[in-house]
């Protein structure tokens, strides 16, 4: 079979559901977003997310390899993968771990962890983390709080240092269930910090017992081009929460995605000079009334033809109100 003629080991796209190949020897992943998340074992390279479409229609991520994939189900991880990559993924029912967020997170993470290393796949390029309820509160913590205090146990374990730590999201869902899913290579990505922020890693104390563990962006040199994976991005200055307002709060959070691909260096921003250039924009508003100032504002500043979906998604601080993450490959 002739290889993908852009010989990388993976590109990732929206793409119209009419224009997906019902069968593909070289699809990674598809991912669809909707009311509710469904995982079929018999079917590990889909997965829908309970993120509900804001402005329809949503074209799903098609994650395309530069070759054929094998996938399987093994240990309540599914997975596929190539000779360069490994997609994977977890859903739990929270209800057997007692609706217990910080138990949840920590048996997800320790499954994932154990399965990419033990794959031959050692380093974390990319993670999504999805569950509902991001505020609620249980014995002190916010659920967000709990996962960051689950899933930092997990890490410590292996242990992932902080220069490891892979560009994340957490964003609340609409439906129960923890779902997380990564990309994982053979080879380490570079992590890249934002300039505008503190690193996550040493938010002060009064954000959650333990720090979110996740790097702003991950670059990962392949032999023909760079990827960027960009984290969930907020108005969040310093380590702060700027703006109370959702327009003044995206216009912040341009400014954070444009100093991120500064930071990433001549391999970025030699081809994407401004966020509008990434292969894929993902937009989480808290507010869904707020979806058509929030789409004007972002198509006046980057193009109307900027790669953008928008989710209706909860933020990890209850006073922000929008969030995007975005990538380049």
């Amino acid at each position: 079979m002739a290889q993908n003629p852009l010989s990388r080991p993976l590109t990732i796209r929206f793409q119209h559901e009419a224009q997906v190949p019902p069968q593909d020897p070289c699809r990674l992943a598809l991912i669809r977003f909707g009311r509710e998340n469904r995982a079929d074992p018999a079917r590990p390279m889909e997965l829908t997310v309970a993120l509900p479409p804001l402005v329809e229609p949503v074209p799903p991520e098609l994650w395309l390899a530069d070759e054929p994939v094998a996938a399987g189900f093994e240990d309540g991880v599914g997975y596929s993968r190539t000779d360069k990559v490994l997609f994977g993924w977890i859903l739990l029912n929270e209800a057997d771990f007692n609706h217990d967020m910080n138990q949840a997170a920590e048996h997800a993470y320790d499954r994932l962890l154990a399965f990419h290393r033990g794959r031959g796949f050692p380093h974390l390029l990319r993670i999504w983390n999805y569950f509902p309820n991001l505020h609620q509160e249980a014995e002190g913590l916010d659920r967000y709080q709990a996962f960051c205090l689950g899933r930092h146990r997990a890490l410590e374990r292996v242990p992932l240092t902080e220069g490891e730590l892979p560009a994340a999201t957490a964003i609340g869902t609409t439906a129960p269930g923890l779902l997380v899913y990564f990309l994982a290579g053979r080879e380490p990505g570079v992590q890249i910090e934002n300039p505008r922020q503190v690193s996550a890693f040493h938010y002060p104390r009064r954000y959650g017992p333990k720090s979110p563990s996740f790097s702003r962006a991950t670059l990962k040199r392949w032999p023909d081009r760079a990827h960027l994976y960009i984290s969930g991005t907020a108005s969040i200055v310093g380590h702060e929460t700027l703006h109370t307002d959702v327009l003044t709060q995206l216009d912040e959070i341009i400014e954070n995605l444009r100093a991120l691909i500064r930071s990433a260096g001549e391999d970025i921003s030699n081809r994407v000079g401004d966020p509008g250039d990434l292969s894929m924009l993902k937009v989480y508003v808290r507010h869904a009334e707020d979806t058509a100032a929030v789409k004007a504002r972002l198509e006046a500043t980057l193009g109307d033809q900027a790669p953008a979906v928008y989710l209706r998604g909860d933020i990890c601080r209850d006073d922000l109100l929008v969030e995007i993450e975005g990538l380049y490959a």
